[in-house]
């Protein structure tokens, strides 16, 4: 099982890594960047970096393991990837926030994010998550050529394959946040007994 936890620059991705580290430690947890982001990072490095996490996954699955992947991991891309059908499940969580609260949490860190195409990534990604036919040639043109689109390309929202759960972590704190992809997790875990 892979646990994707995504959203857009100033979500709270990152700040809460180390304490789902903590208080979930039976889950191999990877930021997505930590095999290195080149300087002009595209698609095709961002299609060929999640085929390698998905690699890892397949490896963990072997040895009875579920992975969480943390970071600019996106569900069709997930899903077109070439070791996709080898993973035994996929969750996908998406933190967002309010537009002004990722502004000033990007103003803070002082790393020139605090964009309107920032913004314009977090709107996507809300699309993405509810419906698969909302604009996929912003993943798709220009892309790594062994990506499988046609997989997904005839769903549409409600789609019980296409699932995400949404986290607005506007009002929370890092412990909250923490608390609250946990408890995703835990109860998706119940859910399938």
């Amino acid at each position: 099982m892979i646990y994707l936890i995504t959203g857009a620059s100033g979500s709270g991705k990152t700040a809460c890594l180390e304490g789902l580290k903590e208080m979930m430690s039976e889950i191999n947890w990877y930021d997505f960047d930590e095999v290195g982001v080149p300087e002009n990072a595209d698609k095709i490095w961002r299609h060929r970096t999640t085929e390698y996490w998905l690699q890892k996954v397949v490896e963990n699955q072997a040895e009875k393991t579920d992975t969480a992947i943390n970071g600019n991991v996106i569900l069709g891309e997930v899903i077109a990837c070439p070791s996709a059908p080898l993973i035994d499940g996929i969750y996908h969580i998406l933190l967002d926030c309010q537009d002004v609260i990722r502004i000033d949490r990007l103003r803070k860190r002082a790393t020139g994010q605090d964009t309107q195409d920032t913004l314009c990534w977090a709107a996507w990604q809300r699309m993405h998550a509810v419906d698969p036919q909302w604009r996929p040639d912003v993943i798709q043109d220009g892309g790594d050529a062994e990506m499988h689109w046609h997989r997904w390309q005839n769903w549409q929202r409600g789609d019980a394959r296409w699932q995400t759960f949404v986290i607005d972590t506007s009002f929370l704190t890092i412990d909250q946040v923490c608390s609250a992809v946990s408890t995703a997790i835990r109860d998706h875990k119940l859910s399938l007994g």
